[in-house]
């Protein structure tokens, strides 16, 4: 009888227990792969705010002129200035909501790097001011193609009177980003402003984005844009990339602290269970291992019996935890992909639900093998 078999007698003798034990196992590790994947959803968050880049804001509420972006670019450190505004409208129906954030073009592509077009788009970006540049995930959500033209409706009103705004889509944006930061439109800034009739919306900007130099010029550079707007109106604030998304993580609390509690607690109970489990299949058998060593079967076999058995329950388990954890984790996208946009399933945590697979297989069966490795032989054959 080989090794496998004398397994599978085991798991049949009580399937119910068998059962239950992988059910515990399994829901131990879809519990860690989603909070990996939460964790791994803030970590991203942070990581995205590289640390050279600064975003600089209205110390209140409103906007912010464009010229201020021509008052910062001279400031020692600083080495790309690009602003932003936007219009937020509907493609063909209310439910396709568009945004489109109006930009010089040249100066976003060097302020935010991990972007990046053909050099033939940027050339036509360049070439025709109704240029547009989208996402990929914008792309397809809405069946765009390079070189069509994008009606994009509800819009604040134009000179001509219309609300519908007309784009030539000349280019679909490539990154490393995950998709939720790929989701809008990017167009000239000149033509959002040039073609709105609102007059105090004229040569605004909704914020000001730069790259410095080096990530340790962000904090005196930070300074020194306050300190230049401090007397203006409207006075500026100016906030590193990384700290904004940094004090996003930080309002959810300690995350690092309540992965680790709460896996803690999932995977010692998950041992409790299992670890029980096998002592009690053991003890049921001690007549049946020691008429194995009876037969001669050495210690060492009948202690690595014990844990292939330990090892096929918990990696049973395991397999199917991870399998429900993806799961969960593809439903909770929808819902969490807008506040945490990295929010996706890495190799990383599955490389580490595979190693905690390994050491708690050898956790749960190390002490019933152990015991066998003491068995009286002779003293257990006589009690049966």
């Amino acid at each position: 009888m080989s090794s496998f078999s004398l397994m599978l007698s085991a798991f049949q003798r009580h399937r119910m227990r068998t059962l239950f034990t992988v059910l515990s196992v399994a829901v131990a590790f879809a519990i860690f792969l989603v909070l990996a994947t939460l964790y791994n959803g803030f970590a991203g968050l942070v990581n995205y705010g590289r640390a050279q880049r600064l975003d600089v804001w209205s110390d209140g509420f409103g906007r912010l002129p464009v010229s201020y972006a021509a008052k910062i670019a001279p400031i020692t450190g600083i080495k790309a200035v690009a602003y932003q505004t936007g219009i937020i409208g509907s493609f063909r129906d209310p439910k396709n909501r568009v945004l489109v954030a109006g930009v010089p073009f040249e100066q976003y592509m060097k302020v935010f790097p991990e972007l990046s077009v053909t050099d033939a788009e940027r050339q036509s970006m360049l070439a025709d001011r109704r240029c547009a540049v989208a996402g990929a995930p914008l792309a397809k959500k809405l069946g765009w193609r390079v070189g069509d033209t994008i009606p994009i409706s509800g819009g604040p009103p134009q000179k001509n009177g219309g609300t519908t705004w007309y784009f030539h889509l000349c280019g679909i944006f490539k990154s490393t980003l995950p998709d939720s930061f790929m989701r809008n439109l990017v167009a000239h800034y000149e033509y959002l402003n040039e073609g709105t009739a609102e007059a105090g919306a004229k040569d605004e900007v909704d914020q000001i984005q730069l790259m410095t130099e080096n990530a340790r010029d962000v904090s005196r550079v930070a300074r020194v844009i306050e300190r230049r707007f401090a007397n203006a109106q409207p006075p500026a604030m100016a906030l590193p990339d990384a700290l904004l998304y940094l004090s996003v993580v930080k309002s959810f609390g300690d995350v690092g602290e309540i992965v680790t509690y709460v896996g803690v607690a999932a995977f010692l109970s998950m041992l409790i269970v299992t670890g029980n489990a096998m002592s009690n299949s053991v003890r049921e058998r001690l007549s049946e291992f020691a008429v194995m060593r009876a037969l001669g079967f050495s210690r060492r076999r009948v202690a690595w019996q014990v844990l292939r058995e330990s090892s096929g329950i918990v990696g049973m388990g395991a397999v199917l935890g991870l399998m429900l954890g993806w799961a969960l984790c593809v439903m909770m996208a929808p819902f969490v992909s807008h506040v945490l946009p990295y929010f996706v399933v890495n190799t990383q945590a599955v490389a580490a639900a595979v190693l905690l697979a390994a050491v708690f297989s050898i956790l749960t069966g190390i002490l019933p093998a152990r015991r066998l490795t003491a068995l009286p032989v002779a003293d257990t054959l006589r009690r049966c």
